[in-house]
């Protein structure tokens, strides 16, 4: 059976103590006074919580830091508006309560392990970036530096910690879920409960688009020169300024860090992962174009830093067109009452499933793309799909075999549920307990 999806959750401003956003936020700097003029607020206390002072400049950190995780988390991004600084001003006081009835408990956090979740952190923030060189372009952006992030990050990644510990010593003890409260959540929530979709067992035809022979013959030519500039002893970042047409061309090349699995093409890992430091690949045709690789370092993980010379595959509607005939062409066959196997061994440019007959295997429909799904949800066992086109190319699809899904049961569920209900639980308990400690420190608001 697959791995079953996580359960839907519902998000509460208490549970927004369990999980600390990470985020790029903009600095807020004092501006220089310019002649004459009267003096400009920096910044001002807005609330002191145990001899803590937050500032005003931590609640715009705040509130930033939450819309750009939103953002990043491809959520709708919050409008700034009173109501989200207060509920943001109140989640900073409820931060510094609980650091206070740690440290009250002699609660001490790992500064190593911070320290190393800090770099692991960084290392998420640079993949998603592509490169270090973006990730920092992007803090730049934002008004900050890499520096100051990590700072950030290792305050939060803290308090976090602080708050794990609180609840391990004061909330989750008094917890307990019973077997009876896990099938009531069950019962009550079945329409919130995940199935598993139908799937389908599948065989394809696959047509590319290829470009032009005169625009193959353009990138052939501009290899060539790319080639002899480089065997004259040129620089390989010169050589990718004047020569490269990707958006690395004026960095002369430098794509980044990668480690296996991170470009989008085999070919490209392959060929990136053979070579020694400063070696230059042959010429990689991938889907989007020709790439000439030079790998610049070896991490000591392995990971590698890279630049390229990227040339295009541009291809036009009249290729297009001419892909679409030739696929067309091999559903009429089949839909004449050849062998799709036969079809596809003789047509199909997917090779690893040609010689399999076209058969590229079983899916869930959940986990197919867009494209292949709206051909594919309504097809019954022995349909052949009109063409689709996606960016690899044109699919005519047999459907060989359909399963149907089904409702995920109590029973498999239950360790799901369980963990639920104790969120819940502990939510509900955390709230009460903040309450209880608003009476226990000193807590004075000045808005």
């Amino acid at each position: 059976m697959s791995k079953r999806p996580a359960l839907p959750c519902r998000a509460t401003r208490s549970a927004g103590l369990l999980v600390l956003a990470l985020g790029l936020a903009a600095v807020l700097s004092p501006r220089p006074a310019r002649a004459q003029q009267a003096p400009e607020l920096v910044d001002r206390i807005l609330a002191i919580v145990d001899e803590e002072a937050i500032l005003q400049s931590d609640l715009d950190r705040e509130v930033e830091l939450h819309r750009l995780n939103q953002q990043y988390q491809g959520e709708e991004v919050t409008p700034d508006s009173p109501e989200l600084r207060r509920e943001m001003l109140d989640r900073l006081i409820e931060s510094k309560l609980i650091i206070a009835a740690a440290k009250a408990a002699d609660m001490t956090v790992d500064d190593e392990a911070i320290g190393r979740s800090v770099d692991q952190r960084i290392q998420q923030y640079v993949e998603r970036f592509g490169s270090q060189q973006a990730f920092e372009r992007e803090l730049v952006r934002s008004g900050t530096t890499l520096s100051d992030f990590k700072e950030r990050m290792r305050t939060q990644l803290r308090d976090d910690q602080y708050l794990r510990l609180v609840v391990g010593k004061f909330i989750r003890p008094d917890i307990e879920v019973m077997e009876n409260e896990v099938n009531a959540y069950y019962l009550a929530h079945l329409a919130e409960m995940p199935s598993e979709p139908d799937s389908v067992t599948i065989a394809d035809i696959m047509v590319t688009v290829q470009p032009t022979t005169e625009r193959r013959r353009e990138i052939e030519h501009v290899v060539t020169q790319v080639r002899k500039a480089l065997d004259d002893g040129r620089p390989f970042a010169d050589v990718a300024a004047e020569f490269s047409r990707g958006p690395n061309a004026k960095r002369g090349g430098v794509v980044g860090v990668v480690a296996p699995g991170d470009l989008f093409d085999p070919a490209l890992d392959r060929a990136v992962f053979a070579l020694a430091p400063g070696e230059i690949s042959d010429p990689v045709v991938s889907s989007r174009g020709v790439h000439i690789l030079r790998v610049d370092a070896v991490q000591d993980d392995g990971r590698r830093a890279i630049s390229q010379v990227f040339l295009p595959i541009e291809v036009t509607q009249e290729d297009v067109d001419l892909a679409r005939s030739k696929i067309a062409a091999a559903r009429q066959r089949v839909l004449g009452g050849e062998p799709f196997a036969a079809v596809a061994a003789d047509v199909s440019e997917d090779e690893a499933s040609a010689a399999r007959g076209g058969l590229l295997g079983t899916f869930a429909l959940g986990d197919l793309s867009d494209q292949f799904r709206s051909v594919l949800e309504n097809a019954e066992a022995g349909a052949i799909t009109e063409p689709v086109q996606t960016p690899a190319g044109w699919y005519v699809f047999e459907v060989r075999g359909r399963q149907a899904g089904h409702m995920y049961t109590y029973d498999e569920l239950k360790d799901q549920l369980r963990m639920m209900v104790e969120s819940q639980k502990i939510e509900t308990a955390l709230a009460k307990y903040v309450a209880g400690l608003r009476e226990r420190f000193f807590v004075d608001e000045k808005i």
